[in-house]
């Protein structure tokens, strides 16, 4: 199946799956070309697999950019008791 109709099949669009094809960190299998044709193809069952293991690994607007360590969160607790250092 084409990049388009993979896009269309899952909802986003066919820049993000262009790029996620593009990208050697996401594995994806070299595609096949039909005769006469330019376009790449990809196996649909492989990327129903793919996309749903994508979907069930994204954690989508979790911030760990606020995520304290167990230090700072002593730390915190010492400046709220009044024995900052």
């Amino acid at each position: 199946m084409t990049i388009p109709k993979l896009a269309e099949r899952v909802g986003k669009s066919r820049t993000l799956i262009h790029r996620l094809a593009q990208n050697p960190a996401e594995g994806w299998p070299a595609p096949s070309f039909r005769p006469g044709s330019t376009r790449p193809e990809y196996p649909v069952a492989w990327f129903d697999e793919y996309w749903a293991e994508r979907q069930a690994n994204i954690r989508q607007g979790k911030r760990t950019d606020l995520e304290q360590s167990e230090d700072d969160q002593v730390d915190d607790a010492r400046e709220v008791d009044g024995e900052e250092q």
